[in-house]
């Protein structure tokens, strides 16, 4: 699938596209379409409508799935395998964590990977820091560069055009006329719409450039690509350029259930 800024063709199209820079979406009309499948048509039943409650069960496995695609989630590679990863430095102290993005636009860990980093300075003097100073490495040794916020934006503004798919249950019922059958339907259909993608969060979330006064604590996220399929493990590097002769810091993380 295209992200910027070009229509998408669901009924011409399969069901993955990945574009020039590695997104991956979920085509919704597929979704839609197996989900019928599974169901099938309306069924009548005796007693109690045990096949409606299977096919209300298929529903809403089928809905979970839908709602679920993102990105990756990842965990930290410590024993402890939640929360941040903390590490110092001469005069810094570094906190990394991941799955953390609450703002908008809420799907934006399905097209770039974002990561929340805090910053103390813990000396006495001044530290300048940069969104270049970070990067990000796979097991694979593939390398991946911070975006830029504004690139965040032009990719998820370039997401949200065009036409969305919107889930609908519709669930029916009739008794015969002495009382001796019931008829239970359930239907899944498809609202068509255009939809756009509120992207306010993005610049303003993001990690400052700039200087760090002595005992002064920043924060914000660091956003890159989505990582090449297949990866065990991405390691994000902290190389700060301030003050000069910094250890560099890496912090590890893994895909959850690995």
């Amino acid at each position: 699938m295209m992200v910027r800024g070009n229509k998408t063709d669901h009924a011409a199209h399969g069901t993955l596209r990945r574009d020039a820079e590695g997104r991956i979406a979920l085509d919704r009309q597929e979704t839609i379409t197996a989900a019928m499948n599974v169901l099938g048509p309306p069924h009548s039943v005796k007693g109690k409508g045990g096949h409606l409650l299977l096919a209300f069960g298929l529903l809403a496995m089928v809905l979970v799935g839908f709602s679920a695609c993102g990105g990756p989630t990842l965990q930290p590679a410590t024993p402890i395998g939640t929360g941040a990863i903390v590490q110092e430095a001469p005069g810094l102290r570094v906190s990394v964590e991941a799955n953390t993005w609450q703002g908008r636009p809420s799907s934006l860990a399905g097209y770039v990977l974002p990561f929340l980093v805090i910053l103390r300075n813990t000396g006495t003097a001044p530290v300048t820091i940069a969104r270049t100073d970070f990067s990000l490495l796979d097991d694979a040794n593939r390398q991946y560069l911070p975006l830029v916020p504004t690139e965040v934006v032009t990719i998820m503004a370039g997401s949200g055009s065009g036409t969305s798919v919107y889930p609908s249950v519709g669930v029916g019922g009739s008794t015969g006329s002495w009382g001796s059958s019931t008829g239970f339907g359930v239907g899944l259909g498809a609202v068509f719409g255009g939809y756009g993608t509120d992207t306010r969060d993005i610049i303003p979330q993001a990690i400052a450039d700039g200087p760090i006064q002595p005992g002064a604590e920043v924060r914000g996220f660091v956003y890159f690509p989505l990582p090449a399929p297949g990866y065990k493990s991405l390691r994000l590097v902290f190389a700060p350029r301030d003050p000069p002769g910094q250890p560099r810091l890496d912090f590890e993380f893994r895909p959850a259930g690995q």
